[in-house]
């Protein structure tokens, strides 16, 4: 199966990218570098191309980090169509390897789940899972795992070439954080996992500075919206995710 490595860096996050690459470079994981999109050289005819906050069900207005940030991880599902890979592993550069992360890696396509993405960290880690399989890759066991609700954050993923089809499909116009958006992953139809334990660790003393400019406290919010939104997902993703485990247990 043919696969890549992307990690998406800002230009100005140098000392970011000499990090990622000592460490890629110790686990002899060969990359390609994704420059992110800045949110700071976004115009208003950039962000109004993919974004309205009068349309949008999120109850906060995106700053313009969040939205670059989005449009960053859509360059690199893009590059997964362009290049017909069967899937890439997507980092940002907060993050690190641990020692299980190459045999993770190489062993993803020997999933025998149909799958369009998979979550390789998680931070902190607290979400409850609904659904686990006991996979032995490369002689190391792993579960993969379906989350009672998809964790925030995208610093380590694995998206399959049918997942960048339905995250690029279901981006056109955007209306809430990457990471949120995951979490209506039934809207795309999208087939998320986790796999755990984490091959890849997140370094908390760093946070990816993909999505940090413009002033989220300074954003538009509704707290009515906000209200409204939260009740609508929790039923929405309720009824999703017994659709999705009845499929998964094959009753």
């Amino acid at each position: 199966m043919s696969s890549k490595i992307f990690l998406i860096n800002l230009a100005r996050s140098k000392d970011r990218l000499a990090c990622c690459r000592a460490e890629f470079n110790k686990a002899g994981l060969p990359f390609e570098r994704i420059e992110a999109i800045d949110g700071v050289d976004l115009t208003q005819a950039q962000v109004n191309e993919y974004y309205q906050w009068h349309r949008s069900d999120y109850y906060k207005e995106l700053s313009k980090g969040e939205l670059a940030c989005y449009l960053s991880h859509r360059v690199a599902w893009q590059k997964i169509i362009d290049e017909n890979l069967d899937f890439a592993v997507i980092f940002e550069d907060d993050i690190g390897v641990s020692s299980q992360t190459p045999d993770a890696i190489h062993a993803i396509s020997g999933i025998k789940q149909e799958w369009d993405y998979i979550k390789l960290a998680e931070f902190p880690v607290k979400r409850d899972i609904a659904h686990e399989y006991s996979l032995k890759l490369n002689d190391i066991q792993f579960n993969l795992v379906t989350y009672q609700k998809v964790p925030n954050r995208t610093c380590a993923q694995v998206v399959s070439r049918s997942g960048a089809k339905k995250l690029l499909e279901h981006s056109k116009s955007i209306s809430r954080p990457i990471d949120i958006d995951l979490q209506y992953w039934w809207e795309k139809d999208l087939k998320l996992f986790g796999l755990k334990p984490y091959p890849i660790r997140v370094n908390i003393g760093q946070k990816s500075t993909i999505d940090q400019a413009g002033s989220r406290k300074k954003s538009k919010r509704s707290a009515i919206r906000q209200v409204t939104s939260k009740i609508s997902f929790l039923k929405r993703n309720q009824k999703a995710l017994k659709a999705r485990l009845k499929a998964l247990n094959g009753s």
